[in-house]
């Protein structure tokens, strides 16, 4: 049960999971793992589901065999493992829940405490949930690059979009959105995500395409005052708005705005994200360059390795 301010303690996220069986699905999943993005993710992740009217569930996975070495198995007596595991992944749960609902009162919150693999974990609960939210290292080249163990399979294989969280991060309310158009199946779902987040907080949404090399009637593009150069750019501008304003049509009230910058793609999109001092880039799983069975993108790996801020990716 809850104590008398409200508050889920430990008995009562125990009791949520084992009697009432609490799920995922029409929810907002957070990863928590004891680190320091804990409190990042865990503020994303509710001003998310307050912002969607949805649950917030809490998870953190009980790993045994991840979290202990056999001398420390051993030395601690195996009996009691499971347990001193459990109580530590529910002071962790506690500890979050009870920062998420400082920050949203009436929020609907739960914690899950699934015994196994944290990715597998939240990868399978994924299927039917509205948004994961994961942390990521701080932005030191080797840790960003593996993204720890957790984030980046969970982006590979979540069923649902998958909010990247960097340690250190100021959570607020997004006030403007970049999102990466291509013209494929995946940006078009990015920017109906975009639109559909810069809606529920009043934001506003810059499409940004990126194109590199081009040919113009045989000559590789390679002059910006050429028309060869602005041939290109209005090509481009023509297949961003041929995607971008069907979706806006559904949302009247969101400015947007669409722009073609030239470079590579990951860079220029992080690139646009400073320029505009945006909140949150939001990028397709895989572009119209993805090969088939390709679970994540070249451009959407290197996007949530190397950016500074959040990154919302969508498939």
């Amino acid at each position: 049960m809850a104590d008398p301010s409200g508050v889920p303690n430990r008995t009562a996220l125990s009791e949520a999971e084992d009697e009432e069986g609490v799920g995922a699905i029409g929810s907002v999943v957070v990863g928590i793992d004891g680190s320091e993005a804990d409190g990042p993710v865990t503020d994303w992740a509710a001003d998310e589901a307050h912002r969607l009217g949805a649950p917030l569930r809490l998870v953190h996975a009980i790993d045994p065999g991840g979290q202990m070495t056999s001398y420390d198995m051993l030395a601690s007596g195996a009996p009691s493992l499971a347990e001193r595991l459990s109580q530590g992944a529910h002071q962790l749960l506690d500890a979050s829940s009870a920062r998420a609902h400082a920050r949203h009162p009436s929020l609907d919150i739960a914690g899950i405490a699934p015994t196994g693999r944290a990715a597998a974990a939240l990868v399978g609960l994924s299927d039917g949930a509205l948004r994961m939210v994961v942390g990521a290292p701080a932005r030191r080249h080797l840790e960003r690059i593996l993204l720890g163990s957790v984030a980046l399979p969970v982006v590979a294989h979540a069923h649902c979009p998958v909010v990247v969280v960097p340690t250190g991060t100021t959570v607020a309310t997004p006030q403007r959105l970049v999102v990466g158009v291509d013209g494929s199946h995946g940006s078009g779902r990015a920017i109906d995500f975009a639109l559909r987040t810069a809606e529920s907080c009043g934001a506003a949404v810059a499409c940004v395409l990126v194109w590199n090399i081009e040919v113009e009637e045989g000559v590789v593009v390679t002059e910006p005052e050429s028309e060869h150069w602005s041939a290109v750019e209005r090509r481009y501008l023509e297949v961003g708005h041929e995607v971008v304003d069907p979706v806006v049509a559904s949302h009247p009230d969101v400015e947007v705005s669409i722009t073609v910058r030239h470079g590579s793609t990951a860079e220029e999109l992080i690139h646009a994200v400073a320029d505009l001092d945006a909140d949150l880039l939001v990028v397709g799983s895989r572009g119209r360059g993805g090969f088939r069975g390709l679970l994540l993108g070249s451009v959407s790996r290197r996007v949530i390795e190397q950016a500074r801020g959040v990154v919302a990716v969508v498939r």
